[in-house]
């Protein structure tokens, strides 16, 4: 072989060799640019949200906010009637069983501008498979914030307006001299009134600058539980009254007795009924007594009708 084909053949292997560099060093920089382990290898999750929020593929992927795996590729689609983006997520096999099928994805940013990435709570359930679907935790983005922001900002420039307007009653506590010279007009005359209590010798004043009154409604106060204390222990009249159980005993026989004369009083069969009730008996008994007082009065003014004394 000549030395012009020697060379060609140098020439030729060293193109080869140098492409096949590029073609690994392509290899290698898309493999270290997607974040994935060619020896480990990954499992495929994914996600279906109705809003990526910025999120990028190739944008990295965490769990519990420790780097996973990356965002591999995003597609419109619909699922159950709602248009969205299904979100590929590429876990390092190594962190695969930390994403179970109970687990939430949550797209967060790195700072308040920062990227956007994929954070996922780790579960205890069952681990997900290749393929599966992790459920969302929707966040209120920066932009909803924003929305909210706005409309109340928005409110309270509304609300600021009617104050100066003097609409409504913070606005007529504002702008309002009438109320005002009302508000001063009822602070100067509780001031007097204050002064009065201070200074006059009425109840209220009494009860505000007497040192004696307090003490005397201390003591009465207690002589009233001491009362208490000793109706509850069943002392003196009182406390029997209300505690002892053989006076309400005694009474309720007391009634009975007294309820059986009644009874027997409104009974005209017998003999006290027929003392109240019946007019004959009532005449005769008046008869005897009549004759008897007439018998008493004769033997007084003739006792010798009925005593006969005689000796030998």
């Amino acid at each position: 072989m000549d030395s012009k084909s020697q060379i060609f053949w140098k020439d030729l292997r060293t193109g080869l060799l140098f492409v096949f560099g590029l073609a690994l060093f392509a290899i290698l920089a898309a493999v270290i640019g997607k974040n994935t382990s060619v020896l480990t290898g990954v499992k495929d999750v994914y996600i279906f949200v109705e809003d990526v929020q910025s999120l990028a593929e190739n944008n990295f992927v965490a769990v519990a906010g420790k780097k996973v795996g990356t965002v591999s590729t995003m597609k419109f689609t619909t699922r159950n009637d709602t248009p969205g983006v299904v979100v590929r997520l590429n876990i390092k096999q190594e962190f695969a069983d930390l994403v179970t099928k109970d687990s939430k994805a949550t797209i967060k940013s790195l700072g308040v501008l920062g990227d956007k990435y994929v954070d996922i709570t780790p579960g205890y359930g069952e681990i997900a498979q290749n393929g599966d679907f992790i459920a969302v935790a929707h966040k209120a983005s920066i932009d909803q914030l924003s929305d909210v922001a706005m409309s109340t900002l928005s409110n309270l420039n509304e609300t600021l307006e009617k104050i100066n307007k003097g609409e409504g009653t913070l606005g007529k506590l504002v702008n309002s001299a009438e109320l005002i010279d009302r508000l001063t007009q009822t602070a100067t005359n509780l001031e007097i009134a204050t002064a009065r209590l201070y200074q006059g010798n009425g109840l209220m004043a009494k009860l505000i600058s007497d040192d004696k009154l307090p003490k005397k409604l201390e003591s009465l106060i207690d002589n009233l539980n001491a009362i208490s204390v000793a109706l509850n222990s069943s002392e003196g009249t009182f406390g029997k009254l209300l505690m002892d159980d053989t006076f309400y005993n005694n009474l309720n026989q007391v009634s009975v007795k007294a309820e059986s004369l009644i009874s027997k009083l409104e009974n005209p069969n017998g003999t006290v009924g027929k003392l109240t009730s019946d007019p004959e008996l009532y005449n005769n008994l008046n008869r005897t007594v009549s004759r008897l007082d007439s018998l008493i009065t004769d033997m007084k003014q003739n006792p010798s009708r009925y005593v006969k004394l005689s000796i030998f």
